[in-house]
């Protein structure tokens, strides 16, 4: 008899989620007590590394996303008000590495993809708009995809460590000069980090970090206003035609749940941890807990293992590579913002920037 899980949560993680399970010969329930069209409705972009790519591939998910992913195979790097740079290009990478560096996908068509195929799978059950949508049945496993404020994690009574930033980000889409660019930039400013990410159709997801009380100021100007504030720190390259929609901010810092497993329920993605959205680290590791319990849900289905097994090498493989992407994240903001960052104005910041961005390509 097949093992049985409920998926808390029907973001893009646990979307993913629950199609990896169903891929691994579960059956699997997702529970959300958002609608359909209010889980569609984000203005976001995101950055796909290497290792998300292969998981999407690996789900048999891969041409069903690409045509809605566009590919960037340069990646500038700036700090020090643009005195130090580093660019990356394709021919950086391994000969056997797929052809672009990374990749940006917008979210509506991604989340649409990830529902479609949930419809379509004959061991998932989706319920949106059920807040008790689960029922009374039993589950071998229950995967809280639920978010940062996860209502799962708080209900088991799991505290986090962490801390906010004084900064927000400012995340608004833009049509910039060069058409059709494959040109990524993440831009070191004394404000916070500023990252340029492709859209194709001459579109580009703009990132913007800055202190809470200016991203306020920055949302509340008029479009005019706005338009001219973008402008002013776009990088060399990325001149701005057009600003295409309204610009949001959200408050940004560091979570780490104290456990990610207690009793039968695992934590996954935004609901074990959270980071700041430099280098595009935040997606690439919540889907890096999906790879980790594809492979685990597998041994389960083919009978090797337990889900009791699987619970426990959960908890144990995922804690070295958040940890690490946590502080590494941390650690780069600290280096090359205003009050902890004297490295960040050495030549020593070059040294320690080119690694770290190397190692987030693969990641």
């Amino acid at each position: 008899m097949p093992s049985r899980a409920l998926v808390a949560g029907a973001g893009l993680t646990g979307c993913l989620a629950a199609l990896a399970l169903a891929r691994a010969g579960w059956v699997v329930m997702v529970v959300d007590p958002l609608q359909r069209e209010t889980l569609l409705n984000r203005q976001r972009a995101y950055a796909l590394s290497q290792s998300s790519l292969a998981l999407l591939q690996q789900l048999g998910l891969a041409s069903a996303l690409a045509p809605r992913l566009w590919g960037f195979d340069q990646l500038s790097l700036q700090a020090n008000r643009g005195r130090t740079q580093v660019r990356f290009h394709r021919t950086d990478l391994p000969r056997n590495a797929p052809p672009a560096i990374g990749w940006i996908g917008e979210h509506r068509p991604m989340m649409a993809t990830l529902l479609r195929h949930l419809d379509q799978a004959p061991d998932v059950t989706l319920k949106l708009g059920a807040p008790d949508g689960a029922g009374d049945q039993a589950w071998d496993l229950v995967v809280a995809a639920d978010g940062h404020r996860s209502m799962a994690r708080q209900t088991m009574g799991v505290g986090c460590w962490g801390w906010r930033y004084d900064q927000s980000c400012i995340t608004v889409q833009a049509r910039l000069q060069g058409g059709e660019s494959t040109r990524a930039w993440e831009v070191f400013r004394d404000e916070g980090p500023l990252a340029v990410l492709p859209m194709g159709q001459g579109r580009a997801q703009i990132v913007w970090s800055t202190s809470c009380a200016r991203a306020a100021a920055l949302t509340a100007m008029d479009p005019r206003a706005f338009a001219s504030a973008l402008a002013d720190v776009l990088p060399r390259g990325a001149e701005l035609v057009t600003v295409l929609d309204a610009p949001l901010a959200f408050p940004v810092g560091v979570q780490l749940a104290r456990r990610l497993r207690q009793g039968n329920v695992l934590l996954l993605g935004e609901a074990a941890h959270c980071c700041h959205p430099l280098g595009g680290q935040g997606l690439n590791l919540c889907w890096r807990d999906v790879g980790c319990l594809h492979a685990l849900a597998c041994r389960v289905g083919q009978g090797q293992r337990s889900v009791h097994w699987l619970l426990r090498r959960y908890g144990r493989q995922r804690w070295l590579d958040t940890v690490a992407t946590l502080l590494a994240t941390d650690g780069l903001l600290r280096l090359f913002t205003p009050g902890c960052s004297w490295l960040g104005r050495l030549s020593l910041g070059r040294w320690l920037l080119v690694p770290a961005q190397r190692l987030s390509l693969t990641f």
